[in-house]
């Protein structure tokens, strides 16, 4: 007979699975919604990158919310509310989406903007509290394996609703009951996760609080570790110029390469198989020659394969294949390499503080790229000028970008030892864009120490 710990564990995964499909479909700019914006509603460039970047804006903001909702909720009360609170929001949206008339954008994406603010700032808050509440049932001793355990079968459950969501968007084509039906299982899966949740039993002794005493001073400590400061400029930097383009890139496929969001999920198949199978190769890779190397490699393996982006055309759109499974090996290395030099720089003392001002500061970073995109976008289109090359001078400013912040990278040292404690959290910013451009494995993915382990 199971105990307690081991009953928390299987629900934990339970509920993982159960989750996937909505949190694969919750991300504004994921190739579904971006559909459903693009195709279906026709919502404008400028709404559309607005809409894109609220999570990005929701996860800068809970550096200045969670010291204020820590004062009336622990960490499991803010998870289970707060998602709750987001079911309840999407389940509004899943009985309207049929009455916004699609032949009147301006009004539909007023409606969109306003339900993805709240969406997305309700989701982000319930990010924190579970971030800091699984902390508190999962043993230490076997968080690393567990999560790992617990990702694999999460890759396998994306897969399926990726194949899901590619037969329904094949078979009802064009129709709001494709995206309808996607939103009304996702929902009932995240339904039943969420009532999982609810039986996952906290520890007695486990501390339920979302802060540390000392809060802002632990912030203002933080001038003092060069090191985080440069890690946090790469950050921001590379998340700026991800984000640029990165939402945009569905609305692009649809738009000018006349690929239909079926075909899209195929490719985005293609990259979360190639992803997920990879990922523990790269973690040997990174074990024997340490993050940085394979950051700067895999970074620039990747972002040379972007410059494809440039020449795409519709008879050309079979490249997307093979660009998307390349990608999802390359970036899949790219991820795992920041999450462990983040472990090994992020300072022992002021740890929390540390990982909410990380978040904090790349995703304003993050969240101004697609606003700016989506006004460049508008603008050029009053002013007559081509929208496929605008597009194409980003997708040759976004790669040639990337891979000037390898100048910032090679100044950050790395640790020869691995670092102490957890950094779960860090990673939300980040798998957020990443998923965006067919990481979709990523989305309900956690990643905590040790991830490898190094040979002594």
């Amino acid at each position: 007979m199971e105990n307690k710990e081991q009953r928390n564990l299987r629900l934990g995964i339970l509920e993982g699975l159960l989750a996937t499909p909505w949190m694969l479909l919750s991300l504004p700019a994921g190739f579904i919604i971006s559909g459903l914006l693009t195709l279906y509603y026709d919502v404008s460039p400028v709404v559309y990158g607005i809409i894109a970047s609220l999570p990005a804006w929701s996860n800068a903001l809970q550096i200045v919310l969670t010291p204020v909702v820590a004062k009336f909720l622990n960490a499991r009360d803010l998870a289970l509310v707060l998602s709750w609170m987001n079911l309840g929001l999407w389940c509004m949206l899943a009985a309207v989406l049929g009455y916004l008339p699609p032949e009147d954008s301006k009004s539909a994406g007023q409606v969109f903007l306003i339900f993805f603010s709240l969406a997305a700032l309700s989701q982000s808050l319930a990010g924190v509290g579970w971030t800091a509440w699984v902390q508190q049932w999962t043993p230490t001793k076997v968080r690393g394996a567990y999560f790992g355990n617990r990702n694999r079968q999460i890759s396998i459950a994306t897969v399926g609703f990726l194949l899901i969501a590619m037969g329904t968007l094949n078979w009802f084509g064009e129709s709001i009951w494709a995206y309808q039906t996607l939103i009304i299982v996702a929902l009932l899966c995240r339904f039943f996760s969420l009532l999982w949740q609810h039986l996952i039993v906290t520890p007695p002794e486990a501390n339920g609080t979302l802060v540390t005493e000392g809060w802002l001073r632990e912030l203002a400590g933080l001038r003092k570790h060069k090191n985080f400061l440069l890690l946090i400029a790469f950050g921001s930097w590379c998340g700026f110029w991800m984000s640029l383009t990165g939402p945009f890139i569905p609305r692009f496929v649809y738009e000018h390469l006349s690929v239909l969001p079926w075909q899209f999920a195929l490719v985005n198949i293609l990259a979360t198989l190639s992803g997920a199978l990879t990922l523990p190769l790269w973690g040997k890779v990174i074990d024997r020659h340490g993050c940085i190397p394979v950051m700067m490699i895999s970074l620039s393996l990747w972002q040379a394969q972007n410059y494809l982006w440039c020449i795409l055309t519709p008879s050309l759109s079979w490249l997307l294949y093979p660009m998307w499974f390349w990608g999802g090996m390359v970036g899949n290395a790219y991820l795992l390499g920041l999450f462990n030099l983040i472990f090994k720089i992020i300072p022992k003392q002021g740890r929390t503080a540390a990982i909410s001002a990380n978040i904090a500061v790349t995703s304003v970073a993050a969240a101004i790229a697609p606003v700016l995109a989506g006004q460049i976008i508008e603008m050029s289109e009053s002013l007559g000028w081509p929208i496929l090359t605008v597009y194409r001078i980003g997708f040759a400013l976004g790669p040639t970008s990337l891979l000037l912040s390898l100048l910032i990278l090679r100044k950050i040292k790395e640790p020869e030892i691995d670092g102490e404690g957890s950094v779960m959290g860090a990673m939300r910013s980040v798998r957020q864009i990443l998923q965006i451009q067919g990481l979709n494995f990523l989305a309900n993915a956690s990643f905590v120490s040790p991830i490898i382990k190094r040979k002594k």
